[in-house]
């Protein structure tokens, strides 16, 4: 950790402390927080109900990587599971990144964590047109 920065957990929200931006190695821990929320509590449990998250898991991290820090560890279509999603709307849409910009805010700032929450906004507007949903908002994320 550089001087200056500390990490902070979801108890810390509220206090006054210096985050670090997001890193690679930062996102199993993120992610499996962000999923611990939402596959309990929510408009998307149902979604969760079957899935072994175990095995999922290493799958949305890799995604992630990719998508933040160019590691090319994904390979698939990770629109393909969502065209099973029976019910999904731009509200559930609009949960997943609120959610997912909560879980990063609370842990980290800096430009690959704005990107994140910016890239789940572009995610959830790009599936919601794929799926012909009206889309919950424009893809804006909060910085």
């Amino acid at each position: 950790m550089d001087v200056g920065e500390q990490d902070v957990g979801a108890h810390d929200v509220g206090v006054d402390v210096v985050r670090r931006d997001i890193r690679d190695e930062d996102l199993n821990e993120t992610l499996t927080a962000f999923y611990a929320i939402i596959a309990v509590d929510g408009p998307l449990v149902r979604y969760f109900e079957k899935v072994d998250m175990s095995v999922h898991m290493p799958r949305i991290v890799a995604f992630w990587s990719t998508l933040l820090f160019r590691t090319k560890n994904y390979s698939g279509n990770a629109f393909r599971p969502h065209m099973e999603m029976a019910e999904l709307t731009g509200e559930k849409f609009a949960f997943w990144v609120a959610t997912l910009e909560s879980v990063v805010d609370a842990r980290f700032a800096g430009p690959t964590a704005s990107q994140m929450k910016e890239m789940a906004h572009r995610i959830a507007y790009s599936m919601q047109l794929r799926l012909g949903i009206y889309p919950f908002e424009p893809s804006h994320a909060s910085a």
